[in-house]
């Protein structure tokens, strides 16, 4: 068998056996999926688990990794103006694109590592950003920083929840104005 097939037949299995993760996790709880579970949904052996995955927390992880990769190119569009639409859309794109990826981290919640990677890369990029952009302290910044991450979130998980039948250009109008108005007055006041 060549590279790419054997390459095609690898990607296969890791989506069968992320999906087959994603959809039990509508069915139990996080903490009752077994491996052998997954393995019956995939229709796959525990042997090709365990040549892609350690452990389910290692298949956690890279799920998390996944969807903290996909908001981050989200975060990396804002360029700190009063034009944050760019990165309004692609957030809202990842989780149109991502539900049961989204559904995961929210049923991890704050204890995700997804969660903690996304509040580091922000720290380090708004930090320097405010701080270099206006007169807040250390301690203003962190506050900002948790009124922004808990909100928008907050407002995903909404427009997630409601399967996506609020009216998306309204919502992502009100994201936009809590990003712009909300920070914008704190942050950039020179």
């Amino acid at each position: 068998m060549n590279q790419q097939n054997t390459d095609k037949r690898v990607r296969r299995s890791i989506k069968l056996i992320k999906d087959s993760f994603l959809t039990l996790l509508k069915e139990m709880p996080f903490d009752k999926i077994t491996i052998i579970d997954i393995c019956k949904r995939a229709d796959i052996n525990r042997c090709t688990f365990y040549s892609h995955y350690e452990n389910i927390d290692v298949l956690v992880d890279a799920l998390e990794k996944e969807l903290a990769e996909k908001f981050m190119y989200a975060f990396s569009l804002y360029k700190y103006d009063k034009n944050p639409r760019t990165m309004v859309d692609a957030l809202f794109d990842c989780v149109r694109k991502n539900p049961e990826l989204f559904s995961f981290a929210k049923q991890v919640g704050r204890s995700s590592k997804s969660y903690e990677v996304l509040k580091k890369v922000m720290q380090e990029r708004t930090f320097s950003e405010w701080r270099n952009k206006s007169k807040i302290t250390e301690e203003q910044a962190l506050l900002l920083e948790a009124y922004a991450i808990s909100g928008s979130r907050r407002i995903l998980e909404m427009w997630h929840d409601s399967n996506f039948t609020m009216d998306e250009n309204m919502v992502k109008d009100l994201f936009e104005n809590v990003v712009k108005y909300g920070l914008y007055h704190f942050i950039y006041t020179k």
